[in-house]
């Protein structure tokens, strides 16, 4: 609003008013836009279609419960418009909504034929019991069919809040390039063999803090992944048993480009990484602990192995390791 009180962006076309508001960072503000005044209170609905939708419930919701419905009926009519694309749609609302709730908007987001999705949410925990210390309550989250075979997917979020993720038995994900798994729940060990087998392009994986119940060595092996990134500071103690890489990982990925591992300390293995050109490794251990001679050759044939590339972030570990036996 200039000097005099006039107020000349209220004042421009409507048309340049509404890319104003496309240009918004997300879709609630957006909406706030309607308290500005008499001019702008219809304003957005207007919109012909939101292009992008980032709908967080953490940001409107708490403490107001009982806007809970009123959420509900806005992501609905944000998502009604299937004749327009959608470039992307970030919805967060942990458990406030049921699964079958929010599998309805991921298939509104498919007719879209949505572009990006990035989704945190889990289903209600139901429990009258007491579980022992140490122990956690996961539930399992259900991907409906018609995401795994969205054609038009070309980028996946999922954080999961410590719950199972559970893949349908089909084939799909044919054109996803970018997979994030956040605080997922990996009770089937193999569900990231699973993810590989069916994203045939995929070209970005990112890991992070999630809990793996491996049975044994988990082998990442992909021929078109160029980023591998596994981000895990969390406990390795669920339920009273041990998870995480403690059996080790192996990667072997000849397109790989970025190679990223922040943990607990395990035995990696890189094989066939000559298109590598950055590599960040940080295990996560204790000065204190005792090297043995094994700790010693892993890591000198770790390093060995990498020597090629034109980026290398070791952390204090490694060093300590590599200068022990020097």
């Amino acid at each position: 609003m200039a000097s005099n009180g006039i107020d000349f962006i209220s004042n421009m076309p409507d048309p340049i008013l509404l890319l104003i508001l496309q240009g918004l960072p997300n879709t609630e503000e957006v909406v706030r836009t309607s308290v500005l005044s008499t001019r702008w209170r219809y304003l957005w609905t207007s919109i012909p279609y939101f292009p992008s939708l980032n709908l967080d419930c953490d940001r409107l919701l708490k403490p107001y419960f009982k806007l809970h419905e009123k959420f509900k009926d806005f992501v609905t009519w944000c998502l009604a418009n299937k004749a327009v694309g959608l470039d992307s749609f970030r919805l967060c609302c942990s458990d406030y909504y049921s699964e079958s709730t929010v599998n309805v908007w991921i298939k509104a987001a498919v007719n879209r034929n949505v572009k990006s999705l990035d989704l945190s949410f889990y289903p209600k925990k139901f429990m009258n019991y007491v579980l022992p210390v140490g122990f956690v309550a996961v539930t399992r989250i259900h991907l409906p069919q018609c995401l795994i075979t969205c054609e038009s997917l070309e980028s996946l979020r999922l954080f999961a809040y410590q719950n199972i993720i559970s893949l349908p038995s089909c084939s799909g994900f044919l054109g996803l390039k970018v997979l994030e798994l956040n605080n997922v729940y990996c009770y089937d060990h193999d569900l990231v063999a699973k993810f590989l087998k069916m994203c045939v392009v995929l070209e970005e994986l990112s890991l992070i803090e999630c809990v793996i119940r491996a049975r044994g060595r988990i082998c990442i092996s992909s021929s078109r992944l160029k980023t591998l990134r596994i981000h895990c500071n969390s406990k390795n103690v669920i339920n009273g048993k041990k998870v995480g890489f403690r059996y080790g990982l192996k990667v072997c990925c000849p397109e790989l480009v970025i190679f990223e591992y922040v943990g607990s300390k395990c035995q990696l293995i890189l094989e066939d990484l000559n298109s590598l050109n950055k590599a960040v490794i940080h295990p996560k251990d204790t000065l204190q602990q005792t090297i043995s001679p094994t700790s010693g050759k892993a890591a000198s044939k770790l390093l060995a192995g990498i020597s090629h590339v034109d980026s290398l972030s070791l952390n204090v570990y490694i060093i300590h390791v590599q200068t022990y036996f020097l």
